[in-house]
């Protein structure tokens, strides 16, 4: 009586025996309906909707047939198994075991979820670039269905191509997967009300847009609203190749709704508040906690992280960015070469780009870039992977080989930010006070995941760097000027302002120093850091063929190596005293109407002065000429 199986089809209870071998563990693998529904439609995907609910009711009633014949073969096979031992001879405890866990359907189950679950425990080497080429085809794909509900022109010429697949992913060309998932997000609640309201999918005129936004305007939507749906349904027009005259995206009327309704919601809109930057004191602290040992050993590599981030002027999405296979630390300083990122990748102009950070930054004194660089590049984090930051461990003492996305990277350094200690002073150096917090109750949260890049670019500032020069730290000059060229300059540019922030916020004051290329090789201005009276006019412009020549105070000496001591007379006599020559391979200048740090000055020569570098004791003008 219990070997009788459910009265189907013979094709599916065919397949049904060969799946599950017995009745008895056929009944086991569903409790009701639903269930038993879903083993059906996962057995059989083809089946006709007509035919899987037939097929469900018949299984249905066999098992409320067979209730009670199983229950007593459970209860015999339970007391042959529990109360009777095999016969000698025939089979032994641990073959029985052995065959109980190989055919059971609950261990191989719990096989199969360990066997998962170790999967995802560990990710590829390429986790990174394999999610974000995952999330692009996913929202590539519902796009496209976007496309083909609307019956767009495009749809007819991707059928007649021989892979109509791949034709749909390949139509959003290097669009990221980020910027689809944006475009589909806005699209869909406007796909939704045209359903509900209107009974189709796609808009079939200006009416049904300008209706739908005014309806979110009342509702009382962001700003950015109106311009995000103008955006999509321009995509998915110009994708869609929608005659010129009938884009409901360049109608004017919807046009001008657009800025009317933008305008309108800016009025109330709070105004847009930058991330806040962090604190020197946080800086110290972190420095600190880079160099010491007792602290766990994620809460060491993510601070130098944080570092990385601040003195490299970072997003966190730029971190993950990194290719730790390609970090070097050098005499010069630590290079990080950022793969495909928001700006850079194999489709973009600038293929990749280098992060730099000088081999001396350091406000503590402490080498924190070369004791985090050891602890990156050692165990655990030394395996092969396209992202910098993997996700750690409970007590963060150790990593898990698993890919930490760009917001769970910013919730760590919350985190992070939240446990660190106040640094303080001492008579040999700097400590962390380990019953101190720097931010309690909460103030981590006063700083976002982009505060750590607005912290160099604004002491640098306020030290009264160029923009074009500040464009270099968060890599806004890629736009700006030539790859090749920003290349070449970037690293430059870079450690000038890293070494001169350091040094002003140790020392309180900017260098007296400046170094110049010039043709005969690289001088070396030393500029005097005496006080002025205000408004004294310490500096005597000289224009002389296209030149700036530029002496100190009246009665003040310049010495140059080399060569005798000459006094510096007032303009015109020390002219004829000098015999001042205006060739160009003579002169070394400095324009002063360029000079970003208000400290000008240039090399002036009597003839024949060996190549070399020349020190000149120059004013510090604090009135400009």
């Amino acid at each position: 009586m219990g070997d009788e199986w459910p009265l189907v089809a013979d094709g599916v209870r065919a397949h049904l025996q060969r799946v599950y071998r017995t009745p008895l563990r056929l009944d086991a693998a569903f409790d009701s309906d639903e269930e038993c529904l879903q083993l059906v439609a996962a057995e059989f995907p083809d089946m006709v909707g007509e035919d899987l609910v037939n097929t469900v009711a018949q299984i249905g009633i066999w098992k409320e047939s067979m209730e009670r014949p199983f229950k007593r073969t459970r209860k015999e096979l339970a007391h042959q198994v529990l109360f009777r031992l095999p016969f000698p001879g025939q089979a032994s405890v641990q073959d029985e075991y052995n065959r109980l866990t190989q055919t059971s359907s609950i261990c191989i189950l719990e096989m199969h979820i360990k066997r998962k679950q170790k999967k995802h425990r560990e990710d590829p080497a390429d986790a990174r670039a394999r999610r974000f080429d995952a999330e692009r085809r996913k929202y590539a794909r519902l796009l496209s269905q976007v496309i083909i509900q609307a019956d767009l022109p495009i749809v007819q010429l991707v059928k007649t191509l021989d892979d109509p697949e791949a034709g749909w992913l390949h139509i959003f060309a290097a669009r990221r997967g980020n910027t689809l998932k944006n475009r589909y997000k806005v699209w869909r609640p406007f796909e939704m009300w045209l359903e509900w309201h209107r009974g189709y999918l796609f808009p079939r005129g200006v009416k049904d847009v300008i209706d739908y936004m005014q309806h979110r305007v009342d509702d009382g939507c962001g700003r950015t609203v109106p311009q995000a749906l103008h955006t999509a349904l321009a995509l998915i027009e110009s994708l869609g190749r929608v005659p010129e005259g009938s884009k409901i995206s360049e109608d004017p009327l919807w046009l001008g709704h657009v800025k009317s309704w933008s305008a309108e919601l800016s009025e109330d809109a709070p105004p847009r508040k930058p991330a806040e930057m962090y604190t020197t004191a946080m800086v110290l602290s972190l420095e600190l906690t880079v160099v010491c040992e007792t602290e766990p050993l994620f809460v060491r590599a993510l601070s130098w992280v944080v570092l990385c981030m601040i003195w490299g002027a970072m997003r966190c999405d730029d971190v993950q960015a990194v290719l730790p296979s390609r970090t070097v630390l050098s005499n010069y300083g630590l290079r990080m070469v950022l793969g495909k990122s928001k700006t850079t990748g194999p489709d973009k102009a600038q293929k990749e780009v280098s992060v730099h950070i000088f081999r001396t930054v350091s406000l503590t004194g402490e080498d924190w870039l070369r004791a985090g660089h050891e602890l990156w590049m050692g165990n655990p984090f030394g395996f092969r992977r396209d992202y910098l930051v993997m996700e750690p461990n409970k007590d963060w003492t150790g990593v898990k080989r698993k890919f930490l996305t760009p917001s769970g990277l910013s919730a760590a350094i919350g985190k992070l930010l939240g446990s660190l200690c106040c640094p303080r002073r001492t008579a040999v150096g700097w400590e962390l006070m380990q019953a101190s917090l720097l931010l309690p109750d909460g103030l981590e949260t006063f700083f976002s995941g982009h505060s750590p890049r607005n912290y160099l670019t604004s002491v640098a500032a306020a030290l009264g760097f160029h923009k074009d020069e500040r464009a270099y730290l968060g890599r806004w000059s890629m736009g700006m000027v030539s790859s090749e060229e920003y290349v070449r300059t970037s690293r430059q540019v870079v450690f000038k302002i890293q070494r001169e922030v350091n040094r002003a916020l140790v020392e309180g004051a900017l260098s007296h120093s400046m170094r110049m290329r010039t043709s005969t090789g690289w001088l070396t201005l030393q500029l005097s850091p005496e006080r002025t009276r205000r408004g004294t006019r310490c500096w005597s412009p000289i224009w002389k063929r296209s030149h700036w020549a530029v002496f100190t105070q009246p009665w003040k000496s310049c010495r140059g190596i080399g060569t005798p001591t000459h006094t510096a007379r007032p303009r015109r006599r020390l002219l004829d005293r000098l015999q001042l020559r205006a060739s160009r391979s003579r002169w070394c200048s400095l324009d002063p109407r360029s000079s970003s740090s208000r400290c000008r000055g240039v090399l002036v020569s009597r003839g024949s002065i060996s190549p070399g570098v020349l020190y000149a004791q120059i004013g510090v003008a604090r009135s400009s000429i």
